[in-house]
């Protein structure tokens, strides 16, 4: 798969993953689709940055 990259400063972040090359909408039906399948993964990421905010806000 190539990877998307993206340029901060001088900074290069390269992606490795289909849903960068999604659009939003296609983005925003794989991820509602994976969390109605109880994808683990995803649920462990989402989980990990609610604990990050959470953390942020104290």
């Amino acid at each position: 798969m190539k990877p998307k990259v993206l340029k901060k400063g001088n900074t290069t972040i390269k992606i490795y993953s289909h849903l960068a090359h999604m659009t939003k909408e296609e983005q925003k039906k794989w991820f509602e689709s994976e969390w109605e399948k109880g994808n683990p993964t995803l649920k462990n990421i989402v989980n990990a940055v609610k604990r990050c905010l959470d953390e942020e806000g104290k």
